[in-house]
């Protein structure tokens, strides 16, 4: 009968045939050092192959669907916004295509499918020492996800999550209102960030792009959703706060969060918080990304704070929008070429790169590093910022026979703090001519405005509100049988206004204004209702 050998007996068998084979082919004086060297090959060699088998590995399944239910305004970035995550993980954090599965556009039965082969494989290739990421982008509420007309309920990702044979689960929920999934049993609050540490760290982790009541949003400029780009830009690098080459899950949350509290402040769907909920336990850190590890490398060495745009040249799309926090940063992204903008006080400063196959370009040098101090000084309120806009504008008339006039509108905007609130003011005058109808005339119009209010800054765009006053005259010519009349009327208007910042200096201003004139008549004044519009190019001075 064949016996089997224990370890012990096979790895003295394999000594003693390569301690022969040594004696055979070496000679004597060399004899012992052989047989040391065999005797460390075969006990270190099964050492080393078990530590590699050891080694965790990482899986992920991304999902992106755009349509929801039926009422519902079909996201435009979702399935993008999946495609993004994927991109980043394999790229940066270590997660291999052979064990990410994507699945976009896709119901609730066909996700429900793809959960149960997801298990079925874990079940059959995973082991205790890995970890797992379930990324979910999607239209959300009442506690389900919202896929093609059908709903899944948050709780089903959750039991998955809690199911999956893995050390460490992380849920990545970028939903309205997805909050929810933060509040289910066996899940930690976490209000303040985190700090964590987890070679050996093992449990659950679920993360949502919203609170339990509020909407997460999507953003043209980024072509994406707010939480979805900045976590995808936290982990290529931007987030890593340590400088070591490495972004961890602290890291990624406390960058991801704070940029899209900051995002959201001005925008119309409201704020929108990221929660974090978690059941963790070990010690050690858990690495997200390696950004030190992607083939191309996009250095930021410029010590001072700024804000800072990515785009690819060929595509111009925006591949990141950071603010960048003090010393420099390191981005991993595709090799290629690409355009780079430090926004300014008078614009923005641009530098094209081209960033190698495998390695590293740097950008700084004392005109960013100049343009990055200035920017600083000017958030902070140090000094003020004047910008000239001219343009057409059309007006609401005050007589009958005009019901509209046109004219061309000239503006100095001045943004800069007067006082708690106010950081915006601005002198405007009007220019504007028209020809009545019923009773032919001519009228010519003056007119003069002070402003102020505040303003907030979203990228290359600034929404600004004011409360103005001023004065209006009007000339009136070519009246059959009379003489030329005039007046000088008191008005008060609201203004909103949106600026987009097009190149260093240039920017594109529309403004609407509403309110009010105390006109003249026959029988006294009276209040009459005004209404303007104007585009204007703007040059900052």
């Amino acid at each position: 009968m064949r016996r089997a050998l224990g370890p012990g007996v096979r790895v003295c068998a394999a000594v003693g045939r390569l301690q022969r084979t040594a004696e055979e082919r070496t000679p004597r004086r060399w004899g012992l050092g052989a047989q040391v060297f065999a005797v460390l090959l075969a006990v270190l060699g099964p050492l080393r192959a078990a530590a590699v088998e050891e080694a965790p590995r990482r899986w992920a399944l991304v999902v992106g669907e755009n349509q929801g239910l039926a009422g519902e305004e079909r996201l435009r970035f979702a399935e993008a916004d999946a495609q993004r995550m994927r991109e980043v993980l394999q790229e940066v954090g270590t997660v291999s295509p052979e064990r990410t599965m994507t699945l976009l556009g896709a119901d609730a039965a066909t996700l429900r499918e793809a959960l149960k082969g997801f298990r079925a494989r874990l079940a059959a290739e995973a082991s205790s020492r890995d970890w797992l990421l379930l990324y979910v982008s999607s239209h959300a509420g009442d506690g389900s996800l919202h896929l093609r007309g059908t709903e899944l309920p948050m709780r089903e990702l959750v039991d998955f999550l809690k199911g999956a044979p893995v050390g460490v689960g992380l849920l990545i929920l970028d939903s309205c209102r997805s909050g929810g999934a933060t509040r289910l049993k066996g899940l930690k609050p976490v209000i303040a960030p985190v700090t964590m540490e987890a070679s050996d760290l093992e449990g659950r982790v679920v993360i949502s792009a919203s609170g339990a009541d509020e909407y997460a949003q999507e953003s043209d400029a980024l072509q994406g959703s707010f939480f979805t780009h900045h976590l995808a830009v936290g982990l290529r690098g931007a987030a890593d706060a340590s400088r070591d080459g490495r972004v961890t899950l602290e890291e990624a949350y406390r960058y991801a969060y704070a940029r899209t509290l900051e995002s959201t402040l001005v925008s119309p769907g409201g704020v929108q918080r990221p929660t974090f909920r978690m059941d963790l336990r070990g010690r050690g850190e858990l690495v997200l990304s390696e950004p030190q590890q992607a083939r191309g490398r996009l250095t930021l060495d410029v010590k001072t704070p700024g804000r800072w745009l990515v785009v690819a040249s060929e595509s111009g799309s925006l591949v990141a929008e950071l603010e960048k926090g003090e010393g420099p940063t390191t981005l991993a992204v595709a090799p290629g070429a690409y355009r780079l903008l430090l926004r300014a006080d008078e614009g923005y400063l641009e530098r094209s790169v081209m960033v190698p196959l495998n390695g590293t370009v740097t950008v700084g040098g004392a005109t960013f590093e100049e343009a990055a101090r200035l920017r600083l000084a000017r958030k902070g309120g140090a000094g003020a910022s004047l910008l000239l806009a001219v343009g057409p504008s059309l007006t609401s008339g005050i007589v009958a026979g005009l019901s509209s006039i046109a004219g061309l509108d000239v503006r100095l905007v001045r943004e800069g703090r007067l006082f708690s609130g106010v950081d915006t003011s601005s002198l405007g005058l009007g220019v504007r001519r028209g020809t009545g109808s019923g009773v032919t005339f001519q009228q010519t119009e003056l007119e003069l405005r002070l402003g102020a209010g505040p303003h907030w800054k979203q990228g290359a765009w600034t929404f600004s509100g004011a409360m103005e006053a001023g004065a209006l005259a009007v000339f009136q010519s070519r009246i059959p049988e009379e003489e030329a009349r005039f007046g000088l009327e008191p008005l008060a208007l609201v203004t909103g206004s949106v600026r987009l910042d097009v190149r260093s200096r240039l920017s594109m201003l529309l403004s609407a204004s509403a309110g009010g004139v105390m006109a003249k008549r026959d029988s006294g004044t009276a209040l009459v209702p005004r209404a303007s519009a104007s585009l204007m190019v703007g040059y900052a001075l």
